[in-house]
């Protein structure tokens, strides 16, 4: 975000040191100014979602109900390589793992999307308990894809924007000028 601000101010910039070229160009100042305007839009609206994803404190809160529950399926493995224990009290202590893995689970009131669990499903589809589920390489590969790009996509229609707006400034003013090197060909 701090690099598309920047891009916002070297507008701002260029409209002020190149004010000549664009003042010899119609309507390039408004364009430059619209421009400036919009870009401003977009990064407070970029700056909401993310805000609003919670995308950050969504990842610490799973991660950490990650690290609790391996740490629990490490004392239930445990438990269940000791094997001087009767069947009862051998059940007894599933019962107590049981509610404590719920209880563990329920602290955490955020989940994977639909998208996070078909992308693990499809990197591990040639796990045993995963093989039934048929998952082709083709649609493992685009799952990645979207999974990928799930992240990153108004990044991509921001920067398509910002280069899409820019080419009209870049044709329209001569960045490095003959007069400016010394040489005046007039």
């Amino acid at each position: 975000m701090a690099f598309f601000s920047a891009l916002s101010i070297a507008l701002a910039v260029i409209q002020q040191t190149y004010a000549t070229e664009v003042g010899a160009t119609p309507a390039l100042n408004s364009y430059l100014t619209s421009i400036s305007i919009l870009s401003g839009i977009f990064i407070l609206i970029i700056s909401l979602m993310e805000w609003g994803a919670r995308n950050g404190s969504n990842a610490d809160a799973l991660y950490k109900n990650a690290q609790e529950l391996n740490a629990l399926r490490k004392e239930i493995s445990l438990q269940a390589s000791k094997t001087n224990l009767s069947e009862d009290a051998a059940w007894a202590s599933s019962e107590e793992y049981l509610s404590r893995y719920e209880e563990v689970k329920s602290r955490c009131d955020i989940n994977h999307t639909p998208l996070d669990d078909f992308y693990f499903v499809s990197q591990h589809r040639e796990s045993p308990e995963f093989a039934a589920r048929n998952i082709k390489w083709y649609s493992a590969y685009w799952t990645s894809f979207k999974w990928q790009l799930s992240s990153i996509w108004y990044y991509l229609i921001l920067w398509s924007i910002i280069i899409m707006s820019t080419i009209p400034v870049i044709k329209s003013i001569h960045f490095i000028s003959t007069v400016s090197c010394g040489n005046n060909l007039a």
